[in-house]
């Protein structure tokens, strides 16, 4: 069992859709088992749900909502095993994500964060243990007229167990000014 923090994004019933019949054909490990999703805080073994909770709330206050718009995938290996993943990496709301994920890491969570790994705002939509499966999908996507435009509106602390994903709190950003 680990905690995490993700962020649902609120997007289009079309664009929903699309990325979920994608990931039916492409997305062997998750696909069925969490909905798509941005990750802000990896998982954590050593917190108790209450103090990770708490501290999500407390580093995400200063954070409102972040609307983003998404037109490209691109590929990254896996560091921890040996597959490969399609990512969708949004253009807009990227540094509004980034900046969430570097503030939620900075109290309590700061030793969890992997500084050997960049942290790229995206939602997980493919894998395959061949990197040219990933690339032709890639391929494939960037060469669509694609634009998913969306909001992350709430953070969600999960519990993430072996087959599912049990959220523990929903924590909602402000409306932005």
């Amino acid at each position: 069992m680990s905690l995490l923090a993700l962020a649902y994004p609120r997007i289009s019933d079309k664009d929903y859709q699309w990325i979920q019949e994608f990931r039916e054909e492409n997305d062997e490990l998750y696909h069925g088992r969490i909905e798509p999703h941005f990750t802000l805080v990896f998982p954590v073994f050593n917190q108790r749900p209450e103090t990770f909770i708490e501290e999500i709330k407390t580093r995400s206050s200063n954070h409102r909502r972040i609307e983003f718009a998404i037109r490209c995938a691109v590929m990254e290996k896996d560091a921890f095993t040996p597959y490969w993943h399609v990512l969708m990496v949004p253009d807009e709301g990227y540094s509004h994500i980034v900046k969430l994920h570097d503030d939620l890491y900075s109290g309590k969570l700061a030793e969890e964060l992997r500084m050997d790994l960049p942290f790229i705002p995206h939602i997980g939509i493919g894998n395959s243990i061949e990197q040219w499966t990933c690339k032709e999908l890639v391929d494939q996507i960037n060469h669509l007229d694609l634009e998913i435009k969306g909001t992350i509106n709430e953070i969600n602390v999960v519990e993430y167990h072996e087959e599912y994903v049990e959220t523990l709190e929903k924590i909602k950003l402000p409306p932005n000014r």
